[in-house]
């Protein structure tokens, strides 16, 4: 009986297996966390900061790849969560930039993973939108929400079986949730704007 030798190469295999699981989870985590950093740099206007940790996403997800494509049927789930962070904190920074976003090939991100981080960046310019509110900060509010807008309507278009798509269609629901809440505070502070304007205006003629 051979058992003996058809279980070393098993063992081979799948200890090959596991130690590469092992480094692709840790690269994981490390892209999941910089990206984080990133974004909350981007906030905080900390552009070269933000440039800085983007470089290392960069470095860790072309690692992340060629462990990945050792074995794409085996460990392809595992790009899903780092590849639409990596996406959203790159989007996030292309449109406060007024920059084109680059494409998911660019950045060699599967393209559902880039539609699943454009969802989620959606909040994010929610979030920036009521920083620059608090901060009476109103020129690029129309800006902001019109890429919202626009966001949405190519992720709505996406009309494929879920079991193609994944969790995208929630995740379009939930910006839907997100652009509608964030219309009515920038339609309020605009209007708060004008009629600050228009005081200011009204007493400078006043003798």
């Amino acid at each position: 009986m051979r058992l003996n030798k058809i279980f070393s190469e098993l063992s081979e295999t799948l200890d090959k297996l596991d130690q590469d699981r092992e480094k692709i989870l840790k690269l994981s985590r490390m892209i999941i966390r910089d990206c984080s950093i990133a974004i909350k740099n981007i906030h905080r206007k900390d552009f070269d900061q933000y440039h800085q940790k983007l470089q290392n996403v960069k470095k860790s997800h072309n690692e992340l790849l060629d462990l990945v494509n050792n074995n794409p049927g085996v460990f392809l789930k595992h790009l899903k969560t780092p590849e639409q962070e990596y996406a959203e904190a790159v989007a996030f920074y292309s449109i406060i930039s007024k920059e084109s976003l680059p494409l998911p090939s660019e950045l060699n991100i599967m393209p559902l993973n880039y539609a699943l981080g454009l969802a989620d960046v959606i909040g994010e310019l929610r979030r920036y939108a009521l920083d620059n509110i608090r901060n009476s900060i109103v020129k690029d509010l129309n800006y902001i929400l019109e890429n919202m807008d626009d966001i949405y309507t190519h992720l709505f278009s996406m009309d494929y079986p879920s079991g193609l798509t994944q969790d995208l269609r929630h995740k379009t629901d939930q910006a839907r949730s997100i652009i509608e809440k964030t219309r009515g505070d920038v339609s309020i502070s605009l209007q708060m704007s004008d009629l600050k304007k228009c005081m200011q205006e009204s007493e400078k003629k006043q003798p």
